[in-house]
């Protein structure tokens, strides 16, 4: 399910219960004006919380540390839970949990390699991803310098 904004609190319970994916568009809200999804009350409720773009012409957003930073500011989640929804709960809503979305043996090598000190800067760098990244590499391959 994605978006939330309006979410009942019957529907964190359900959401939580079924085991689905609560898949939070944190520029949507903003762009939009909108009251953030409740992602505290999903977490702190066992819901399995994923973060994404909404790449489209309200919400003209593809860049996911600035997604991640949204998602710190207006939805207060914390930097590691903001990583781990951008990344293995992603993974994990769209069917790929088990190869994709986490730097393991046995899984797909695709990750970032920064230049920074350490990686909350991806966050913390406002709009600044084409600075901090040094690398992106894709099914263990450089694709993009």
């Amino acid at each position: 399910m994605s978006h939330l904004e309006e979410i009942s609190d019957e529907g964190i319970c359900l959401m939580s219960s079924s085991g689905s994916v609560a898949v939070l568009l944190p520029s949507t809200a903003f762009i939009l004006r909108l009251t953030p999804p409740p992602a505290r009350k999903l977490i702190e409720n066992g819901v399995i919380v994923a973060l994404g773009s909404d790449f489209n012409p309200n919400a003209y957003c593809f860049a996911m540390p600035m997604i991640m930073h949204f998602a710190c500011v207006t939805m207060k989640l914390s930097m590691p839970e903001a990583l781990t929804a951008a990344t293995l709960n992603s993974a994990h809503s769209i069917g790929r949990g088990k190869t994709h979305g986490a730097i393991a043996k046995g899984r797909n090598a695709d990750f970032v390699i920064l230049s920074a000190n350490s990686w909350e800067h991806i966050i913390y760098r406002i709009a600044a991803h084409n600075d901090v990244i040094r690398h992106v590499i894709k099914n263990g391959n450089v694709v993009e310098v």
